[in-house]
């Protein structure tokens, strides 16, 4: 008698197989294309059968090939955007770049090393955008020259100022970027040396700049220290405006001006002692 039962109770599975009947008559494309659709509607990758490739790449074509040390970077730099934000991890920065952990490891081998190509990332974008504001302010000082027919520029220390506006414009923008880049310690091998620090090229840009307004030399040790004192004040300028913000300040503009100007007027009276 069971085995008579059996058939009845097989019945429903039958049904089933007849309601798919329909997709044997499908071409294996259009198999594929059913059952990617059907996958991306679920909350997570299924596994694959038969040892074949599951889906979960085909959802993230972004962190493929060589553009995946870019993703996992941008991915983290996304996530320290936020001064506020918890402490950075490898498998955090994996899920907003949509990539396995081990991905991560294969570039990275501590979130350190991570960290650090953040902040690399984070000073050539200083450079770039202070490069532009000091062209700007050479092209400016040259039409004025050729305004009032004279060959040269008629106050070299803009430059100056309008580099060390778009520090601070860039350290207020990016408040979580400058605390990784200037305000945490940064992952250094300790025997690393000066000319190795990130961001060393954004420093000898400033002294070249000063060394001009100054007429002195960009090796000397007047350029230096006025650089150096000129970087200081604009560190303590954006970071007490991050972590001060109801606090009020001046206008940004007048208060770079002025500090620069009164640390380019001191050197310069220092020069001529």
């Amino acid at each position: 008698m069971p085995a008579k039962q059996m058939p009845a109770a097989q019945r429903p599975a039958k049904q089933m197989t007849a309601e798919q009947r329909p997709g044997q008559s499908m071409t294996a494309e259009q198999r594929s294309a059913r059952q990617r659709a059907i996958a991306q509607g679920h909350a997570g990758p299924r596994p694959a059968k038969g040892g074949e490739k599951g889906p979960a790449r085909q959802r993230n074509p972004r962190g493929q090939g060589a553009r995946l040390r870019d993703d996992i970077i941008e991915a983290a730099s996304r996530l320290l955007a936020n001064p506020a934000a918890p402490p950075l991890t490898l498998r955090a920065v994996a899920r907003e770049a949509g990539v396995a952990a081990t991905s991560v490891y294969l570039h990275f081998a501590d979130i350190e090393s991570l960290i650090l190509a953040v902040a690399e990332r984070g000073f050539g974008e200083l450079v770039r955008l202070q490069d532009e504001a000091r062209d700007e302010a050479r092209d400016e000082a040259r039409d004025e020259a050729r305004d009032e027919a004279r060959g040269e520029c008629s106050d070299p220390c803009q430059q100056v100022r309008d580099g060390c506006l778009a520090y601070c414009e860039f350290g207020l923008a990016h408040p979580g970027h400058y605390q990784v880049m200037f305000a945490n310690p940064l992952p250094l091998p300790a025997d690393t040396s000066p000319d190795g620090f990130p961001g060393i090229e954004a420093f000898r840009n400033l002294i070249g700049s000063v060394a001009g307004c100054m007429g002195a030399d960009p090796a000397g040790e007047r350029a230096f220290l006025t650089a150096q004192l000129i970087w200081q004040q604009l560190h303590g300028i954006v970071s007490l405006r991050i972590s001060r913000p109801r606090f009020p300040w001046p206008p940004l503009a007048e208060t770079v001006t002025e500090a620069v100007d009164r640390l380019l007027a001191d050197a310069r009276s220092a020069a001529r002692r």
